[in-house]
């Protein structure tokens, strides 16, 4: 039996040097939702990200800033 990983590689460039990262699709989806709505590239905000992760490794600290978004967006201040 083969297991196909639901996860997607993309290359992403963050802060000048590219990296790879794995994801799911609907996440990667969710991040180009936010760049288009911030109106930055993919690449920025990626850049942003792995500035404030601290230990956390860049994955978790992207799906964590999804969450973070969206919940900041559908309960504003």
């Amino acid at each position: 039996m083969v297991l196909i990983s639901p996860l997607v590689t993309r290359n992403v460039n963050v802060g000048g040097r590219r990296t790879s990262v794995r994801l799911e699709p609907d996440l990667w989806e969710a991040l180009r939702e936010i760049a288009g709505r911030e109106q930055r590239s993919l690449h920025e905000i990626c850049t942003d990200i792995d500035r404030t992760r601290g230990g956390t490794r860049l994955t978790s600290a992207m799906r964590i800033y999804i969450v973070n978004y969206f919940r900041s967006a559908a309960n504003p201040s």
